[in-house]
Parts: C-alpha cells; sequence; structure tokens
C-alpha cells in the first residue's frame, strides 16, 4: 500500500503526467474560487449590513462625514497592520506574484497571502479609490502555489500551478473564464504553450464555478444592448484608441511620479494618499471604492459629461498614486473604470456633435475599457476575450481590435513604456522579464537532459563489490561524501594494474574525476545552470529528496547545452519520471 501510495505521489508531483497536474489544478481552481469568494463577501455583508447603503459600492448615499471616518480609519489601521509586519514580508499583489514567480519559482509564503487578504478587505471596505482584482490574482496565486508546495510539485510544473491560480482569480472576479486563462498566460506565465492550456482551462472553468454558485451568472457589469452601426464609426474608434492610449501612458507616467515618494515612511505615503481621497470624495463621492456601480451608469449612458470628466481625473489621480507608493489593493479595477469613463465620454461626445446619428456610449464605453486594460497592463488579448465575454457580442471584437491595439501601440511604441506592474517593480531592478532561452530552462525538468545511469558508491569499493557495480555498465560512479564523479574506465583500470588488491580506493586511483555539486529532483533547467554557475561547477548530482539521500541522476552544463540546441519535440512522457 505504501509503495502503490509513494508511486500516485512520484506520478503527480515528480513526472510529466498531464492528469496529474490537471487533478490539482481542478483542486486549486476550486480553492481559488472559494478564496475570492469569500474575499467578496468580507467585502460586501459588512458594507450593506453595518452601514446605511443600498448596495456595497453606494458610498454616495453616505453622510460626508460618515465617508471621511471610514476613510481614515481604514488608513490607519492599513498603516498599523503594515508597521507590524517586517518590510520583507509585505510583498503583496500582481507585482508580488511576477517577483515570485521570475526569481522563487512560483513558491508564494503563506503569511502575505494572509496579509494580502486582510489588507485589500480593509481598503477596499474603508472607501479607497482601488480595485478588488489585484489583491484576488494574488490569493488565487498564492493559495494554488500553497497546494503545490504541498504535494511537492517540481519548480516547472508549480509555476503552471501558479497561473492556475490566477486564472480561477480572475475568472470568479469577473465570471470571464476565458479571459482568466489568457490573462494567467499572457501576464504571469509570459508563454502560451499546450503544457499548461490544459491544467489552467480546468482551473478557471473551476473558478467560474464557484463564483456562479455564489453570486449567480451574471457578469461583474451590467451590459446593455451593442450596436456597431456602420463603417464609417471606425475613424472614431481609432481616434477613441489614440485617446485611451494618452491616458494610459499618462497613468503611467503618474505612476512614475508618485513612486519617488517611495522612500517616504509609510504613514506618510499612505496618510497622503488616504486624505487627498477624502478630500475629493466630498465633491465626487463616486470616486470611492471599487467604482463598478458608476461603471454601469457610465455604459448605460446616465452620467452627465461634466461628471464623467471629473470622475475621469479623480480616478487617474488616486489610482496613479495608490499604484505608485505601494497601496495594498489592486489597480485592474481603476484601470476599467477610467476606460469606462473615457469610453462614455467620447460616446457622449460623438451623440452631441451628431445628433442624427444613433451612437451607443455604452459601446464606447465597453471599447474604452478594453483599451485602457490592454495599453496599461500590456495585456491585449486578455482584454480582447474580456471584451467579448463581458458582451456575450461577436461584434465587439473587430472595433475591440482597432482600440486595444491602437493604445498599445501609443503606449509601447510611440512612448516606450512597459506595463503598470513593470513600472511598479522599479523596471530590471526589481524584476526582469525572461528571455525566451530562460523560460524554455525554466519550463523544463530536469530529468530531461539527465545522465539516469550513475551508480552512488563509496570511498573504497572490494573486488567483489566493484564487480558487482561495473556489471549494471554505468555512464558515472557516484562519491556522495566526497562530492566527486568517478570514470567507471578507471575503476576498471585499477582493478587489472593490482589483481592482488583487496580494494580500491577511488580517491587516489589516476582517475579524471569530477566535482559535484547536489540538487533537488524538482529543479528546473535554469536552477541547475544558476546552482553551477553560483558554485562554479560542470556537473551536479540529482536527489530524490531534501536530504540527498537517493540519487536519481547527474546532469552536465554540456547536457542542457546539447537539449537546449537539439531538444525533442514535446511530448507527453509519463515514463519520464524516475519513479
Amino acid at each position: 500500500m505504501n509503495r502503490l501510495r509513494q508511486y500516485w505521489l512520484n506520478l503527480i508531483s515528480l513526472s510529466d503526467n498531464q492528469i496529474g497536474l490537471a487533478g490539482l489544478a481542478l483542486l486549486s481552481g476550486l480553492l481559488s474560487g472559494a478564496v475570492i469568494t469569500l474575499f467578496r463577501l468580507a467585502i460586501e455583508l459588512p458594507l450593506v449590513s453595518w452601514l446605511p447603503m443600498t448596495s456595497p459600492e453606494a458610498y454616495e448615499t453616505l453622510p460626508v462625514n460618515w465617508r471621511i471616518a471610514l476613510l481614515l480609519g481604514g488608513g490607519v489601521l492599513l498603516i498599523a497592520l503594515f508597521y507590524c509586519v517586517k518590510p520583507t514580508k509585505r510583498g503583496v499583489g500582481v507585482t508580488h506574484v511576477l517577483q515570485r514567480m521570475e526569481r522563487h519559482q512560483g513558491y508564494l509564503p503563506r503569511s502575505n497571502l494572509i496579509l494580502q487578504w486582510v489588507a485589500a478587505v480593509i481598503a477596499i471596505v474603508s472607501g479607497h479609490s482601488v480595485g478588488r482584482e489585484g489583491p484576488a490574482i494574488h490569493m488565487g496565486a498564492g493559495t494554488a502555489s500553497l497546494i503545490g508546495q504541498r504535494a511537492g510539485l517540481a519548480h516547472h510544473r508549480l509555476r503552471i500551478l501558479a497561473g492556475c491560480g490566477v486564472a480561477s482569480a480572475i475568472s470568479a472576479s469577473f465570471n470571464t473564464p476565458m479571459a482568466g486563462v489568457i490573462f494567467a498566460m499572457e501576464v504571469v506565465l509570459l508563454e502560451y504553450s499546450i503544457r499548461g492550456f490544459i491544467p489552467i482551462i480546468l482551473a478557471s472553468v473551476a473558478g467560474a464555478i464557484v463564483s456562479r454558485a455564489v453570486f449567480g451568472h451574471e457578469t461583474a457589469f451590467n451590459v446593455p444592448a451593442l450596436n456597431f452601426h456602420s463603417l464609417w464609426e471606425i475613424p472614431y474608434i481609432l481616434l477613441l484608441g489614440l485617446a485611451a492610449g494618452l491616458v494610459s501612458t499618462i497613468f503611467i507616467y503618474g505612476v512614475k511620479i508618485f513612486q519617488k515618494l517611495i522612500n517616504l515612511p509609510l504613514w506618510m505615503r499612505w496618510g497622503s494618499l488616504t486624505l487627498a481621497t477624502a478630500a475629493i470624495s466630498i465633491y465626487l463621492p463616486e470616486v470611492l471604492g471599487i467604482g463598478y456601480d458608476t461603471v454601469n451608469a457610465t455604459l448605460a449612458g446616465e452620467v452627465v459629461i461634466s461628471t464623467v470628466l471629473l470622475l475621469l481625473a479623480a480616478k487617474l489621480l488616486l489610482a496613479a498614486w495608490a499604484a505608485g507608493v505601494a497601496f495594498p489593493a489592486g489597480i485592474i479595477g481603476p484601470t476599467l473604470f477610467i476606460g469606462a469613463a473615457l469610453g462614455g465620454l467620447m460616446g457622449q461626445l460623438s451623440a452631441w456633435w451628431f445628433p442624427e446619428y444613433p451612437i451607443s456610449v455604452g459601446f464606447y464605453a465597453m471599447l474604452g475599457m478594453g483599451a485602457l486594460m490592454g495599453a496599461v497592463l500590456r495585456a491585449p488579448l486578455a482584454a480582447l476575450v474580456a471584451l467579448l465575454e463581458l458582451t456575450a457580442n461577436p461584434n465587439i471584437i473587430m472595433p475591440g481590435m482597432l482600440a486595444i491595439v491602437i493604445a498599445s501601440l501609443v503606449v509601447n511604441e510611440i512612448f516606450r513604456l512597459p506595463s503598470v506592474f513593470h513600472v511598479q517593480l522599479g523596471g530590471n531592478r526589481l524584476y526582469r522579464a525572461p528571455d525566451p532561452v530562460q523560460q524554455m530552462l525554466r519550463n523544463t525538468w530536469v530529468v530531461e537532459a539527465m545522465q539516469q545511469s550513475v551508480v552512488k558508491v563509496e570511498r573504497k569499493l572490494g573486488r567483489e563489490a566493484a564487480g558487482f557495480v561495473l556489471q549494471r555498465d554505468p555512464d558515472w560512479l557516484l562519491l556522495a561524501e566526497e562530492e566527486l564523479l568517478v570514470p567507471p574506465a578507471a575503476l576498471v583500470e585499477a582493478l587489472t594494474a593490482d589483481p592482488e588488491a583487496e580494494s580500491i580506493d577511488l580517491v587516489t586511483i589516476p582517475a579524471k574525476r569530477q566535482a559535484v555539486g547536489r540538487i533537488s529532483l524538482k529543479a528546473n533547467l535554469q536552477d541547475a545552470l544558476d546552482l553551477m554557475q553560483s558554485s562554479q561547477l560542470q556537473w551536479l548530482a540529482v536527489y530524490r529528496d531534501e536530504r540527498f539521500g537517493h540519487c536519481t541522476g547527474v546532469v552536465s552544463r554540456e547536457d542542457i547545452d546539447n537539449y537546449y540546441h537539439y531538444r525533442p519535440k514535446p511530448a507527453d512522457d509519463a515514463a519520464k519520471a524516475p519513479l
């Protein structure tokens, strides 16, 4: 029974078997969806149960003094909470996920996940002008990562499982499962691969199921019937894309400007943001909270031009400020708010300029949301798929593509700006997106390039034991304690040279020995190269467990180079697992 259990554990964690990973992905999707659902309930229930609000986002129905008290109380509570946490343990949000994926192979700590959950609830309930999707991405990735760590997943599979949590989080937040898949692969994993698609799709569907079971089948926005009346609207859509690109540029530059405050004390950074939000909320209470009620009103064309313009400017300022000073909540929601305001403004202006033309304000508001999301987050395909799922209208694909592409070109090619997440991470100082070679190595299990024909032996071998070892025809003899590799030919020569010797000392005989380090079977090829570089070694012994008891094989720098240049075609080959 124990042997069978170990076999299945190895099949799940230490193999390239897709069925085991799919099962973990499904579990991760369900649990991540449950965590996101509890997160949403923790935000919505207190607002409608304890406060005189008609809906969880109707902050404008509260008296002014209530709104200010909520903001100030929440700001003070957040500052006190983070002062109780070591600076090295304060990482939260999408940027934290990207860092852990790039530097730690998808290992996300439990403590940061809990901190993110509590901090985001406080920030949103108190009315700060932030979103819930960024924290949800951290919670989803963190939940899936903890499941993978518990299962002992190899590094290249743990990264995929963390991506599964991201997909589930986006799916549960917006009720858009396909957009969750694309976002996870486009922004977090930075690749599209057959190996990743199956588990990520399963996790995204699971997250949507959990969300729909609790909140129903409606999407995050009340999208009216959208109409694209004529090809004569194409020039105006191009103008919308250009305007969205310029607004996205202003937003990213705003984040850069507010990042200059990052060296100020925490109470000063977040306290000034809280005071600014409170001052603006006196005149524009709609800017408080996530703001999806205002987005729905904009989609319905119910917000007048002057109010839309003021809300766009206020949200742009506060969201850039929050992102720049690393406030512990999201910027995806504010990005969609700004996009809807911009699109709604463009739609109303068109109706004003051409009153005889049957314009759809909601149509342009949706295009603005997609264009801002694609340009600011550098996720054009995820934005396009989100538009399609939110509207359930394929007619939005062509105009959506135009608006998103033009906005992205303005940000990426004219102003040469990276995504807002890259800006938050300080450019290459804290995060560097992997190049294609690194990406390939990180996604390749060390077993793919490993030589498995190795025998672990003691330093001194008797003649009989040496004969048994040589009968196995190994490529190398491993001296674990001495951390040396010895070619079997040297043992044969020693036995032949001295037929009377009762034992052979593998350290003293003439041989071309190789120094060897140790690495876990969970590692990928990039891990192996990094360890070789830091230890100045050419060879590593690959061990099944962390106690370095059972050696599975050895890998050299030359093996990795050969794999990169002559790697086989991808295949789902569970037999590669050294079970």
